[in-house]
């Protein structure tokens, strides 16, 4: 992904959060349950901001 070419608050599948970090499926909602990653819900289809992506790698908070 470049990231130059999106805007910040472009929302991701669970899948593309995934590859973005580099971790599993279950982890992206584990870091959820942590309160590190904020979910957007529009009815089942759960949505995460490459902002939100961005902070917790600025954080470390994913340690």
């Amino acid at each position: 992904m470049n990231t130059q070419s999106q805007p910040a608050d472009t929302l991701l599948t669970i899948p593309e959060a995934c590859a973005a970090l580099r971790v599993s499926r279950g982890f992206i909602y584990t870091l959820q349950k942590r309160g590190a990653l904020e979910l957007v819900k529009f009815g089942r289809a759960a949505r995460i901001r490459r902002s939100s992506i961005e902070r917790l790698i600025q954080s470390g908070a994913a340690q």
